[in-house]
Order: C-alpha cells, then sequence, then structure tokens
C-alpha cells in the first residue's frame, strides 16, 4: 500500500486522483489551505532548499521575509480552509483521508478539530510558520487533549521562533499523542531526529524537496523505516508525488522496509484515529 501523507487541494481533486491511479498511489492524506493564493506559499527547487546549511541561513531569512510580507499577509486566511478536503473524503472515502488544518491560536481551533474529526478527518496539521504558537502554551496543551482524546495525529510544520519550533516539553508530555514532524523538521533536521530517537510518539516525514536523498539515507541510518512516514508537499514544495516516490525507490534498504515508509506506517496511525 502506498500512501501519500501529505498533499495539499486548493481546488477540486480530480486531477490528484488521476495522478493517484497512474503512480498507483492507494491513499492520499488532503491538507486544506491557510492562503486565498497558494502561489503566495509555494517553494521552487533550489540550491538553498538542497543544502542543509544554506536551508538553515539564507533559507530562514527568505522564509522571514515571506512572513512580514504584505504579499502573505493580505493572502493570509485568519482560519485555514477544510471544506474541500471534507467533500473529498465524503465524495472518494475509500481513496482520500483528511487532516484538519486549523490556526491554534483561533479560538474556534478546537472546535474546528472536533467537527472535522466528527466528519471524517483523521489528524492534524499545524503550519507554525504561517500561524505561529507556543508549543509549550496553554492552546497548545487544549489542542493536543483533543488529540490524545481521539487518537488523532498530529502533523505540525515548525516555525521561526524557539517557541513555535521546541517540541520537546509538548512531545514529553504528551505520549499517548502520535506527532509527525514535517519535511524532518525543515531547518530543525537534527532536532528532529533526536526527538524521533528519544519517544516513541514522533515521526518524520519525508515530504518536500528540503528532504533530500542524502537526508533520507541519514534518516534511515538514525531513526529507520519504522519512524518515517511518505508524503509528497504537493503543489507547495513539490510538483509531483513522483518526485517524492523516486527517492524512496532509491533507498538501499529492503522492500519491507521500504513498505513501512510507503503506506504501512501511517496506515496504523490512521487507523487508531477515532470517529
Amino acid at each position: 500500500m502506498i500512501i501519500d501523507g501529505h498533499h495539499h487541494i486548493e481546488k477540486d481533486y480530480n486531477h490528484i486522483l488521476r495522478r493517484m491511479d497512474e503512480l498507483k498511489i492507494d491513499k492520499t492524506v488532503l491538507i486544506g489551505i491557510g492562503v486565498s493564493d497558494l502561489s503566495v506559499v509555494t517553494v521552487t527547487n533550489s540550491l538553498f532548499i538542497n543544502n542543509h546549511f544554506l536551508l538553515k541561513t539564507v533559507g530562514v531569512l527568505k522564509a522571514r521575509k515571506l512572513v512580514r510580507s504584505r504579499r502573505l499577509q493580505e493572502a493570509l486566511l485568519g482560519d485555514p480552509m477544510n471544506d474541500k478536503v471534507l467533500k473529498a473524503i465524503k465524495e472518494k472515502p475509500k481513496r482520500f483521508e483528511g487532516f484538519a488544518f486549523v490556526n491554534p491560536e483561533s479560538e474556534r481551533a478546537c472546535d474546528e478539530i472536533e467537527f472535522c474529526l466528527k466528519e471524517g478527518m483523521k489528524g492534524i496539521k499545524l503550519a507554525l510558520l504561517q500561524y505561529p504558537t507556543d508549543l509549550s502554551g496553554p492552546k497548545m496543551a487544549e489542542i493536543c487533549e483533543v488529540a490524545e482524546d481521539r487518537n488523532a495525529p498530529i502533523f505540525f510544520h515548525q516555525g521561526l521562533t524557539p517557541e513555535s519550533s521546541d517540541a520537546g516539553k509538548m512531545v514529553k508530555n504528551f505520549k499517548n499523542v502520535t506527532f509527525i514532524v514535517a519535511h524532518a523538521g525543515v531547518q530543525y533536521f537534527y532536532n528532529a531526529v533526536d526527538l524521533a530517537m528519544n519517544y516513541d510518539n514522533v515521526f518524520v516525514d519525508t515530504s518536500s524537496y528540503i528532504v533530500t536523498f542524502r537526508k533520507l539515507e541519514h534518516l534511515c541510518r538514525k531513526i529507520g523505516a519504522k519512524k518515517l512516514i511518505f508524503g509528497t508537499d504537493v503543489p507547495v514544495m513539490s510538483n509531483d508525488p513522483v518526485e517524492g516516490l523516486e527517492k524512496i525507490k532509491r533507498l538501499s534498504i529492503s522492500e519491507s522496509d521500504k513498505e513501512l515508509i510507503l503506506g504501512k506506517n501511517l496506515w496504523e496511525i490512521l487507523e487508531r484515529s477515532k470517529k
């Protein structure tokens, strides 16, 4: 089984489904969007994305500039949109799963999560670059309590501040919650590796250009295939799911380990989520 664990839906799902059929992807986890124009946050492949030192320096500077920009502020939605995901999982429940995308600082965050989970979604998505929060703060604790009660995984893209990036206390305090670190921690790659090594409830997402083949090899050596979740992040930081698939296929690991990464690990997590 192949599951794309990280794919954004902007309009309809027909083109996503067609590509899934072509690439023999069994299921896709859909995530909504938090901007009125997705091109504002779309990232193309480049040297500073592929080089970890440049990612931590030039990449972070670019991200800070984007976050402060008028263009993003005008496009940023107060609360992310989950309607397209809900429609897709209702119409194609055998092919699509959904994660509820929320602004953790919104007063509606927990209500939106509860509603989306009740309607069939299986997890929670946080993009802390656009919607920062203190991962050790009370609002995040409330979200974690909902996740714990519903066995819903929390998939999070770390932010640009220490408060929105340091997940150590959160994963320690909520050991019954499954956490998936997006893009292998972005600029906090080695921190993500340490978290996954030290906590049974932490997994690492392989999506986007940021997770290079070299990083994938390092992840396999350090934390093993049992801790990796295949994703693509199409169309934000990847053009096509085949880019992510090819990286996994090139790994010098057993076919059974590739199966864990490509779907089995995530399937077990999704199966635990309550409706």
